[in-house]
């Protein structure tokens, strides 16, 4: 089990080299493992590296860049 350090959230971005907000998001999309500790969350190693090998792909789907009309 990896338990050497806990990285706060400025300190596993820089780590993952993405912005502290990109972090924050896939934090709270699950996307990214992670711990809480009370109400903080913060990083082991061993989140860092799972979260650098999991890498989202880009979905191909391409839209027709209108938007819907609004109903009233």
């Amino acid at each position: 089990m990896c338990m050497d350090a806990l990285y706060t959230f400025a300190e596993a971005a820089e780590i993952l080299k993405i912005s502290e907000s990109t972090l924050r998001k896939k934090v709270a999309a699950g996307l990214v493992p992670h711990r809480r500790v009370f109400r903080h969350v913060r990083f082991t190693s061993c989140d860092l590296e799972a979260a650098q090998e999991v890498r989202p792909v880009r979905s191909l789907a391409v839209g027709t860049g209108r938007r819907r009309a609004r109903t009233a």
